[in-house]
């Protein structure tokens, strides 16, 4: 979805302190939200089941006290439309058998009085004897409709209809249980009515405890409410229950303030509806989330303030690295961290702090070889272009000019001009092969001003040829040969071999001259620094400086000494071909 993409690049685009707080306070809260929506849902399921167990407890309790009394009112009925005593007072109209009707019903109803008035009826439906008096009881009931003509139009044995009194517009509903009183031969002479009133409910449910639960209504066949717990209801409220209760199916529904729940009672023809209040539920569900969301309010307010506090805490220690990082950045690479802790930032600080200060001891060595390099070139530069050396040859190129009409001038001159033109070349490396063609014009020039006093071999292979190396790097080896080597001697030989070794070039120059000291010979291997007016020794550590500079301190130049006399001067860098 775009949104919940929005919100992944946002976080991810965010600053790692914003990310520390937003992980620190969903951390927090979800679990929190999660927790209070959990224990809301659990509390609603704990509370509505207890509800339901409730209401299910008086339903049930309900149901059977009110099958308890009507089973009582079937059996007083039944008793009295069978008794022979009432049977034969109904046939015989005297006054004693009347007498006798009476105390039969008084003792058989006495038992069950609590739950119905009972009165005893003709064959024509006037009332011939009661145990009590009052307008439920009639002197007179039609048997062309209502519960006589349902007596007997029916051959059960009893029948219930129900029956109502008007009190001006008020209008009371009660219900009626009657029975046929017949002879032998099956003829109806009288009938036994009950009337069970309000109270006779009432009587019935006593000690339920539904006055403190909710509203029992008991309804009838004909959608007629017989009995209410309340003294006052509201008649359109019942009605809508019984409508959404049938629409539903259902035997439950749970509404916003009440419960509603439907039974129908098949013993007595009747329904039972209990609408139980859900106030206390709804008050206790308030008042959670009340609490709820007073906790959330301080816990998202701790939360605030410890993400903030912990996320400028880890933060920290990374402020004052992009700071120290930016100082480098700037050229300041002396920057330093205050080592706080032993923890992971800690630690990093520590390696910060250790890679400043190797990034500032390699800077002042690169500064350092730069300066070298710049002086080693210089003085190779001066090397090459000795004075003494061009002094010498224009001296040589002289005398002969004056002496002697010889074509050596030529040579040295064409040789001058080779080198001379290889120095002043922007370039600073060339082939082995050049390297060689002008070490060659060197020793040309050479040969001429010491009359072949020195014989100068070189061994290149052909594969080895186009190998790249700094240039005029063995010009300076050959002259030390020539000048130092040679020194006092009539006769030399100089010898410069080029071969690779374990994938690296090595180029060796060596001679058969008078050799050197221990001390020098160490001065050159451990690469010391020459006094400037050790002109000897200036060539091999401007060499060496310039090989390692290049290359590496893997590489460079060795002097060793030979057995028989002289030096072997073994130049080792790695194989670059142009």
């Amino acid at each position: 979805m775009k949104w919940l993409q929005w919100l992944r690049e946002t976080f991810h685009n965010s600053s790692v302190r914003k990310k520390i707080f937003t992980g620190s306070l969903l951390i927090a809260i979800v679990p929190m939200v999660i927790g209070y929506l959990l224990m809301l849902h659990v509390f609603n399921l704990t509370f509505r089941d207890n509800l339901q167990e409730e209401a299910d407890v008086l339903m049930t309790s309900s149901t059977e006290a009110v099958v308890r009394g009507f089973s009582d009112i079937y059996d007083a009925v039944g008793q009295l439309s069978r008794n022979a005593t009432v049977k034969e007072g109904l046939e015989q109209d005297d006054s004693d058998s009347d007498s006798k009707v009476y105390r039969e019903l008084y003792s058989i109803t006495g038992k069950y009085g609590k739950y119905a008035n009972y009165a005893i009826y003709d064959a024509e439906g006037n009332l011939e004897t009661s145990i009590v008096k009052n307008r439920y009881i009639k002197e007179k009931l039609p048997l062309d409709w209502g519960v006589l003509y349902e007596v007997g139009a029916n051959s059960a044995d009893h029948v219930t209809r129900n029956a109502r009194i008007y009190d001006g517009e008020q209008r009371e509903e009660y219900l009626r249980v009657a029975a046929a009183v017949r002879d032998d031969q099956g003829n109806i002479t009288g009938y036994i009515v009950a009337a069970i009133l309000k109270e006779h409910f009432a009587d019935m449910l006593t000690g339920i405890g539904k006055e403190k639960q909710g509203i029992l209504y008991l309804i009838d066949d004909f959608q007629e409410t017989v009995y209410c717990s309340e003294k006052k209801y509201d008649e359109n409220e019942l009605r809508s229950m019984r409508k959404q209760l049938e629409e539903s199916g259902r035997r439950e529904l749970t509404g916003i303030d009440y419960a509603y729940y439907m039974t129908y009672i098949e013993d007595c023809n009747l329904y039972l509806y209990y609408r139980q209040p859900t106030a206390a539920m709804n008050l206790m569900r308030h008042s959670i989330f009340i609490i709820a969301l007073f906790s959330s309010v301080l816990t998202l307010l701790l939360c605030l303030i410890l993400s903030k506090y912990f996320s400028s805490y880890f933060y920290r220690p990374i402020q004052k690295m992009q700071g120290a990082l930016r100082e480098i950045q700037e050229g300041h690479f002396d920057a330093h961290i205050d080592v706080e802790g032993t923890d992971e930032f800690g630690q990093l600080s520590d390696s910060f702090n250790v890679m400043s200060e190797h990034l500032t001891d390699n800077m002042e060595k690169l500064l350092l070889r730069e300066r070298d390099l710049n002086e080693a070139n210089i003085k190779m530069m001066q090397a090459q272009l000795n004075p003494h050396f061009l002094y010498n040859t224009l001296d040589t190129m002289k005398w002969l000019g004056k002496a002697n009409d010889v074509p050596e001038v030529a040579t040295l001159s064409s040789g001058m001009a080779q080198i001379l033109r290889m120095s002043i070349s922007a370039g600073q490396f060339i082939t082995l092969a050049e390297e060689m063609n002008l070490l060659e014009a060197y020793v040309e020039i050479q040969k001429i001003r010491f009359e072949d006093k020195f014989e100068f071999i070189v061994d290149l292979p052909d594969g080895l040829a186009d190998c790249e190396v700094p240039k005029l790097i063995l010009q300076p080896l050959v002259e030390n040969s020539i000048i130092h080597g040679f020194d006092g001697r009539e006769k030399g030989i100089i010898i410069v071999q080029a071969a690779q070794e374990d994938g690296e070039l090595l180029i060796t120059v060596q001679d058969d001259g008078i050799g050197m000291n221990d001390e020098m010979l160490c001065k050159l291997n451990e690469n010391i620094k020459p006094e400037s007016n050790d002109h000897g020794n200036i060539g091999f550590y401007n060499v060496n400086a310039i090989i390692k500079l290049n290359y590496g301190e893997a590489y460079g130049m060795h002097v060793t000494l030979r057995e028989e006399g002289g030096t072997i001067i073994a130049v080792k860098i790695p194989i670059r071909r142009a």
